[in-house]
């Protein structure tokens, strides 16, 4: 997480800014730059974003490795930051790692690892970390480590082609078989970089960056000059906020899910409030649109959820998105103290004699390790026995154990379905929200099916196989159903949805990010502590199809 603008020391026209994408959230900004002494670096941490972090932080520090050990004759790396690295708001460059990092470019250092560029106050930039290449003709470029997917497969005649290079020697070349994967946040983050390294007298004679993430092994290149332009306004926007001349205020978007001042905590002197505590108070209409629908609606006058929940039908101009009249029924719903209430007079949902409900667990990234399911024979007739099986994988990720795992998912499924069909009786399987299973069973059935690009396992289906089961009338998206019949003042999500069909989990701290620490804790526990780790990922696996099943009970009697 880059920080916003650094306000303890500075005053107002002297505050700095660091990079961030344009979509990020102004009014945070500002709280941001005037919260004393920086309190909301400290601020408790969303657990999503500290997993992803941490994530980030070990790729990096296996990438440093790698560049210490792989530096020959010649090469010289300079390590400034170590292990120190983690992108959490509290770790900031300090004094030492801004000389240390200036002496190495002043002295010609192949690869900086870990730089720490230096505030510009005259652009009113604020430093940043980063790690910087030498290019042949002299200057260095700025490149990032993320912990995401940056390129992906290029099939037949599309475009953007990857421009990929080694960093210990930079040679950017085209490569045929990858597509180019653009994150506005990492360009942004690219520019400024870019910007510091101007001012300090060592940006390479054209300004260009490059990110190494997910998906390979060379750090794919960024022309940044297309976007600099706009990256520039991004920026003068932020100053103008962070400086006071630019007034902000509070609207709910999606970033507010993990900022830290969207429920507010205890400081060390008073409570910080939440940006939900006044948006609440003046009954903000943000509360139960989108950000994009928030203009077209004060464009009419309609400021508040009241203002909304008693219009008629007629469609603001410059409307998006969602049906109005869903808009409408939403701050009824809201206003009447309602989560989740339908929008046509009978939801339905297909169900059949043999149900399975399926839900996965996956790592980040890095692979998927467990495929849960729950077997349930609604027309009492025998075929095995009902209740939820588990194919797991505890191995460290990424691990062609993985296949074996979804190898024996697969066959247990299809068998399932294939004696289904040989009794005449009817089948079908279950998610909430299929966008991540199909995701991994094609990402899985390409890495290790019959023409894996990783290592083939026995038992792994097609990619075609894949495609022809999910595209079938017999995989329901669960969450689809509820999507196209309801509305709810909280979103439609598995966690919000299953406790208004009555089902609760047993454990407290239930979620997909929770679960990403509990992941990362076994794989780094042995023994008991290992075994405790991973029957509470099981639990709550379990406690999710569970709850996908009760989710479909409740919107066939709803």
């Amino acid at each position: 997480m880059e920080d916003a603008g650094n306000a303890t020391h500075a005053s107002p026209d002297e505050r700095v800014v660091g990079p961030a994408s344009g979509a990020r959230c102004l009014h945070r900004v500002a709280r941001e730059a005037g919260a004393e002494a920086g309190w909301w670096r400290w601020a408790p941490v969303d657990e999503g974003v500290r997993q992803r972090a941490m994530a980030a932080g070990d790729r990096r520090a296996g990438l440093r490795e790698r560049a210490l050990r792989g530096a020959g004759p010649g090469v010289r790396v300079v390590d400034v930051v170590g292990d120190r690295w983690t992108d959490l708001p509290g770790d900031l460059p300090d004094d030492d790692d801004e000389q240390r990092t200036l002496r190495a470019l002043d002295e010609g250092a192949t690869l900086v690892w870990g730089a720490a560029l230096p505030a510009d106050p005259c652009s009113g930039r604020e430093g940043m970390r980063c790690t910087l290449a030498a290019v042949p003709g002299g200057g260095y470029v700025p490149a990032l480590v993320v912990n995401h997917k940056v390129v992906d497969p290029r099939r037949g005649g599309s475009s953007s082609r990857a421009l990929v290079t080694r960093l210990l020697d930079w040679a950017p070349a085209p490569d045929p078989t990858l597509r180019v994967r653009r994150h506005p946040g990492d360009l942004d983050r690219l520019v400024h970089a870019w910007h510091l390294l101007e001012a300090i007298g060592h940006a390479a004679a054209r300004p260009v960056g490059a990110v190494l993430g997910l998906g390979s092994s060379r750090s794919v290149v960024h022309d940044l000059h297309p976007v600099l332009e706009a990256a520039d306004r991004t920026h003068a926007t932020r100053l103008e906020v962070v400086r006071g001349t630019l007034p902000t205020a509070p609207s709910r978007i999606g970033e507010c899910r993990t900022c830290p001042w969207w429920e507010g905590w205890q400081g060390p002197r008073e409570r910080v409030p939440g940006c939900r505590e006044r948006l609440e108070l003046d009954d903000d209409v943000s509360l139960v649109v989108g950000g994009g629908q928030v203009g077209p609606l004060h464009a009419v006058g309609i400021r508040t959820v009241s203002d909304l929940a008693d219009a008629g039908t007629s469609r603001p101009p410059d409307w998006n998105g969602e049906p109005f009249a869903d808009a409408v029924l939403r701050a009824r719903a809201h206003r009447d103290g309602e989560v989740v209430v339908p929008k046509v007079a009978r939801p339905t949902i297909p169900r059949a004699d043999i149900e399975v409900d399926v839900d996965l667990e996956s790592h980040l990234d890095d692979g998927a390790y467990l495929w849960g399911t729950l077997l349930t024979l609604r027309d009492g007739r025998p075929l095995e026995a009902e209740g939820y099986r588990p194919f797991a994988t505890w191995a460290r990720l990424p691990d062609a154990d993985e296949g074996r795992s979804f190898a024996e998912f697969w066959r247990w499924l299809t068998a399932i379905r294939d004696r289904a069909a040989g009794q005449g009786r009817s089948f079908r399987a279950y998610c909430y929200s299929r966008s991540a299973e199909n995701g991994w069973m094609l990402s899985t059935a390409t890495r290790f099916g019959p023409e894996g690009t990783r290592a083939v396992v026995k038992g792994v289906p097609s990619v075609a196989e894949v495609r022809g089961f999910i595209s079938s009338p017999q995989w329901v998206d669960v969450h689809e159903a509820v999507r196209t019949q309801f509305v709810s003042t909280s979103g439609l999500g598995l966690k919000v949805v299953a406790p208004v069909a009555g089902f609760h989990w047993r454990d407290p701290e239930a979620g997909g990010e929770a679960s990403i620490g509990w992941y990362r804790d076994a794989q780094m526990s042995r023994g008991r502590e290992a075994e405790a780790g991973r029957g509470r990922i099981l639990i709550y696996n379990e406690d999710d199809v569970r709850a996908t099943r009760a989710v479909r009970d409740w919107i066939s009697k709803n």
